[in-house]
């Protein structure tokens, strides 16, 4: 075991850490000299396998002033502590900060509009703006990518919460901005939040791996060519030696007439082959979140009215001091983040492949009453 190690063992405090991982699900905790009795929830002592009500100790000497109880050991390598750790890095790490900011815009939302957005069919004009708080989510989600090689990375999705809107360039400017981390526990995401979160994940992360994953697919892609064309070139060199031996004397009817039908089976071998070549270097993708960060950041919430031929509507853009951008509106067809606007014919806001298509209200989700297929990737 080298040094490095042997200096972490000695800055973590095996008791101190099950007692906090123990505390955060749930369990009441007794100090009791040099024990410490727990009471566990059941699904947590079922999950590590022990009773709901235990005694602790830093070590196999502790003792609680009885001899019939059992005390578990809480020392590295220990089994009860294994198992706390196994469970504590099971579930991906949630943290909360406040983003804080020196300045933030206040006026030039109309040009800015316009250098970023793309109206199609409709005209908008600001009328007002007014600094409020939203909240955005880093999610870190690690992917595996399995074919005849394996690939593995990380990949960044942040969103606003509050719109549903994903920031694809908030991720590595969220690094340079001030923060502040609450010193009371994260209270999580609501069940609808997390429901938002797998629609928005599953809506966008097979795009943003199918990206990351651009030049490990063309190797894939290239890797399959060459070797099925090599399998071309043999087939057809087969073929045409066993064609060719056909021509030779002296071969019998029966010979001839088993060589023809080997002849007559080389498409069909060579289908089979191809098929095994494209299972090989087909790619198998697994993606689940690994860490969360929500944060609480101060924007600018910018009125607008949207006009489109007789017709107007009141909408609102998010400016966004990190990226220093406003925020993608929302599709309400589609619900895909999008920087060309138009609008449906109740002057609901859609992307130009829904105006393209019809940008007919009700078809997916824009009106009320739209069905909606929530899909997890997870």
């Amino acid at each position: 075991m080298n040094s490095d190690m042997m200096d972490a063992k000695r800055q973590i405090d095996p008791m101190e850490f099950a007692c906090r991982f123990l505390k955060t699900r749930g369990a009441a905790l007794e100090l009791r000299g040099d024990v410490t009795n727990i009471l566990l929830p059941k699904d947590v002592a079922q999950s590590l396998m022990v009773e709901e009500f235990i005694t602790v100790g830093a070590d196999h000497g502790a003792s609680d002033g009885s001899d019939t109880r059992k005390i578990y050991p809480l020392q590295f390598q220990t089994p009860l502590l294994d198992r706390i750790a196994s469970t504590a890095g099971a579930t991906p790490p949630f943290l909360q900060a406040n983003l804080k900011f020196a300045y933030i815009k206040t006026q030039g939302f109309d040009r800015l509009i316009k250098e970023q957005f793309e109206l199609h069919k409709s005209k908008i004009k600001v009328i007002k703006t007014g600094e409020t708080k939203t909240r955005y989510l880093l999610l870190t989600c690690r992917f595996r990518a399995q074919s005849d090689e394996l690939k593995e990375g990380l990949l960044d999705i942040c969103f606003n919460l509050d719109t549903g809107a994903v920031i694809s360039n908030m991720a590595e400017a969220i690094s340079l901005v001030q923060k502040e981390y609450p010193a009371i526990s994260p209270r999580g995401c609501t069940k609808k939040e997390i429901e938002k979160i797998h629609e928005l994940v599953s809506r966008y992360g097979p795009e943003m791996i199918e990206h990351k994953l651009s030049f490990f697919v063309e190797s894939m892609n290239r890797r399959f060519k060459r070797d099925a064309a090599s399998l071309d070139e043999y087939y057809a060199a087969l073929e045409k030696e066993m064609a060719a031996s056909l021509a030779r004397g002296g071969i019998s009817d029966r010979l001839i007439l088993e060589r023809k039908e080997k002849i007559a089976m080389v498409p069909d071998e060579l289908t089979a082959k191809k098929k095994d070549l494209l299972n090989k270097y087909s790619i198998t993708i697994n993606f689940r979140p690994v860490a969360a960060l929500a944060l609480t950041s101060p924007c600018v919430t910018v009125f607008i009215k949207l006009m489109s031929g007789r017709k107007k509507s009141n909408i609102t853009m998010t400016y966004n001091p990190v990226t220093k951008k406003m925020d993608p509106m929302v599709c309400r067809s589609c619900g895909m983040s999008t920087y060309v606007l138009g609008c449906c014919p109740n002057m609901h806001v859609n992307c130009l492949s829904c105006i393209e298509q019809g940008g007919q209200c009700g078809r997916t989700i824009c009106c009320p009453g739209a069905s909606f297929l929530l899909r997890s990737i997870y």
